[in-house]
């Protein structure tokens, strides 16, 4: 049987807004969790299904994760957002998915998606099949000093004086404040670092193209989307600044597979590398994109609709 539904459901103590797809409800399920922190992917259904088609061997969860996207409109879900609110509601749709399909789903997240996805992995792994973490935030203050230090030595060697200004202003990292923080993730994208073939401006245009095209969205929804982005930041970012995965996680008890960008700037490879050699897990893989940055999954979708279809496969041979 074939889904395609908009729901409200509650988790975590508030309402929040899933689109499940698929073709066949029979197919296991995965829970896609966004990047981040602050940005919607409900508005990326289309997008998804026509590089990636995942809705014909899974049935796909799109989650409007709180502070983003149509879970704004739970006044809940604008205020007091932290890590363990952020795990906590991971954990509540981990348990209504399983319950309502009959089995632990997949998960796929996408930066601090990924992140999240892995702390409830560590809090509930009997809620998880396996772990798909894209370009995942394992060592924050690593990855930020990689960051900056790769859009300053760009500005510097390309002589775009104005970067090298706002960077040098902002200082070294930590960048613990929307504005700073936003310099440079503005210069990193402007510089190839977080997709290679996308700057700052034109991932804005593309973020409100999808969510005027999406039925999904009111022009409020819109709104509070695009204002949640920085508020959710802020409220998120000096609480993950100090993340240290590699310290903080040694063992996880799920099968995860990493998959990583040989071009990210945002995750920088060493870190993955070093994480994936000291975790200790049922199964783990580090699977390269040579010619991704922080998106492999839109950069080269068919490799990485391969991934997953592989993980499936392991799964459903254990079983």
């Amino acid at each position: 049987m074939t889904i395609d539904q908009l729901e409200a459901v509650q988790a975590g103590g508030t309402t929040q807004w899933i689109r499940v797809r698929g073709t066949d409800t029979s197919n296991p399920v995965l829970l896609l969790m966004q990047l981040g922190p602050g940005f919607p992917i409900i508005n990326e259904v289309r997008r998804f299904e026509r590089l990636l088609g995942l809705e014909d061997m899974f049935t796909v969860v799109y989650w409007d994760q709180p502070g983003t996207g149509l879970s704004l409109r739970d006044s809940a879900n604008r205020n007091s957002l932290s890590v363990e609110r952020m795990v906590g509601g991971t954990v509540s749709l981990l348990e209504l998915l399983r319950d309502r399909f009959g089995a632990p789903p997949f998960v796929t997240g996408f930066s601090f998606g990924a992140t999240f996805a892995a702390y409830a992995a560590v809090q509930r792994p009997d809620l998880v099949a396996a772990l798909v973490a894209v370009g995942m935030d394992i060592d924050v203050p690593a990855a930020e000093a990689n960051a900056y230090d790769f859009a300053l030595s760009a500005a510097r060697q390309r002589g775009y004086r104005r970067a090298v200004r706002q960077l040098e202003r902002i200082g070294a990292p930590p960048h613990l404040q929307s504005k700073s923080f936003s310099t440079r993730v503005r210069w990193v994208t402007n510089f190839g670092g977080v997709s290679t073939d996308l700057n700052y401006n034109r991932a804005l245009r593309e973020l409100l193209s999808s969510l005027v095209r999406s039925p999904d969205y009111s022009p409020w929804d819109i709104v509070r989307t695009v204002r949640g982005i920085t508020t959710t930041q802020a409220a998120l970012v000096p609480e993950l600044a100090t993340t240290d995965l590699v310290r903080t996680m040694p063992r996880l008890e799920v099968p995860i597979v990493l998959v990583q960008g040989r071009l990210d700037e945002v995750a920088p490879c060493e870190v993955a590398q070093r994480f994936h050699d000291s975790l200790s897990a049922p199964n783990k893989q580090l699977v390269w994109f040579e010619r991704s940055a922080h998106t492999p999954h839109l950069e080269e979708p068919d490799k990485f609709r391969d991934v997953l279809i592989s993980m499936r496969s392991r799964a459903a041979a254990d079983t």
